[in-house]
C-alpha cells in the first residue's frame, strides 16, 4: 500500500514518492502471468493511480485492450494525458471504487490487476470486498492478480525522526497499516474467503524506491511529511530534515550503488483463478465440514 490515492495533491507527486517501486512491482505482477494476455484478452487495471500496470501491459502487450479505473479523479487525469500522448486507443478509464466495480458485468474481464489497492482506509473489510469483485468481473478460466505490501521499510525513519523532534509524543503515521495485513498469508486469506477457494497462489517480490542522490531521496520522501509532522513548526521541520536524512541513510536496506539510493522494500503478489467451480467448491467444503464435526 502506498500513500492513500485520495490524499490532496498526493496524484501530482505520486512518482517521486514511489521511486519506481510500483513500478517494479507492476513489471513482475506480469512477468509470470497464466494465462497470457493474447489478442482476445481484456484487461482491468483496477485502483490504477496513475496507470502503472496499463505501462507495463503496454510495454509487452502494444495492441492490449485496456480499462484503467480509481477513485481519484486526479489520478485518472494522469492516465487520460497518457492516454493521449501515447496514442493509447484501446485504453479507457473510469471513476470506480475497488469495492464496487458496479459499472462492469459478470465475467468481463480476462485478466484484473490491482496493485496495492487492496487496503482502503477507514475499512478493514476492504481485503475480502476488494478481491471479490475481482472474481465477479473475472472470466471464467481468467485470473486476479494483487500486490500488497509485506515490508515497506522507510516509515520507520518518519518515526525515529518525530521522536527525536518531539520525544514526548507518540509519532504520527497516517499511513500506518496492521502488521497481520503485512503477511502474504493474510492476502490469500483475502483471496480464499473472497470465493477462490483453493486455485490461489502468493509469492514475495522484491522492489525499492530511489533517487539519483541520497538528497534527493530524502526530498521525495518528505512530500508526504504531513502524514507524519503535521502541526509541526516551520523551526521543527527545519530540525527535523537532517535527523530524517540521517534515518535514512540508516535503514536497514539502504544502499547506494549503480549511480543512485535506494531502499529495499518487499511486497506480496497474490493470484487467484476463476474456474467457474467456485460455488461448488464451497459447497464441499460446508459439506466435509458437517460431516467430521458430526464424527467428533
Amino acid at each position: 500500500m502506498t500513500p492513500s490515492h485520495s490524499h490532496p495533491s498526493y496524484s501530482s507527486y505520486y512518482e517521486r514518492v514511489t521511486g519506481n517501486c510500483t513500478r517494479l512491482v507492476a513489471a513482475q505482477m506480469l512477468s509470470t502471468i497464466s494465462p497470457p494476455i493474447i489478442s482476445s484478452s481484456y484487461i482491468l487495471d483496477n485502483a490504477c493511480g496513475p496507470g502503472m500496470v496499463t505501462e507495463q501491459v503496454k510495454l509487452l502487450h502494444p495492441d492490449a485492450r485496456i480499462m484503467a479505473t480509481d477513485l481519484a479523479p486526479a489520478m485518472l487525469e494522469q492516465v487520460q494525458q497518457r492516454i493521449e500522448r501515447e496514442g493509447w486507443s484501446d485504453v479507457q478509464s473510469d471513476i470506480l471504487d475497488v469495492r464496487d466495480l458496479k459499472s462492469f458485468g459478470e465475467g468481463t474481464f480476462s485478466h484484473v490487476f490491482t496493485n496495492f489497492g487492496l487496503l482502503v482506509p477507514g475499512d478493514a473489510e476492504a481485503g475480502v470486498k476488494v478481491a471479490r469483485e475481482c472474481l465477479r468481473v473475472l472470466r471464467v478460466g481468467g485470473v486476479a492478480v494483487i500486490s500488497t505490501w509485506a515490508d515497506r521499510v522507510w516509515p520507520s525513519a518518519f518515526c525515529n525522526t518525530a521522536r527525536a523532534i518531539r520525544p514526548h509524543e507518540d509519532p504520527q503515521n497516517s499511513i500506518a497499516i496492521k502488521p497481520e495485513w503485512m503477511r502474504g498469508s493474510w492476502l490469500m486469506t483475502q483471496l480464499e474467503n473472497a470465493g477462490f477457494g483453493n486455485d490461489v497462489e502468493v509469492r514475495p517480490c522484491l522492489t525499492y524506491t530511489s533517487a539519483p542522490t541520497l538528497d534527493e531521496l530524502v526530498d521525495n520522501l518528505l512530500l508526504i511529511k504531513e502524514m507524519f509532522f503535521k502541526g509541526y513548526s516551520d523551526e521543527e521541520l527545519e530540525r527535523a530534515r537532517p535527523v530524517f536524512r540521517e534515518e535514512v541513510r540508516e535503514l536497514r536496506t539502504f544502499e547506494e550503488r549503480d549511480g543512485e539510493a535506494r531502499i529495499g522494500m518487499k511486497a506480496w503478489i497474490g493470484m487467484g483463478w476463476k474456474r467457474g467451480n467456485e460455488g461448488r467448491f464451497l459447497r464441499d467444503v460446508v459439506i466435509c465440514s458437517m460431516e467430521t464435526d458430526e464424527r467428533l
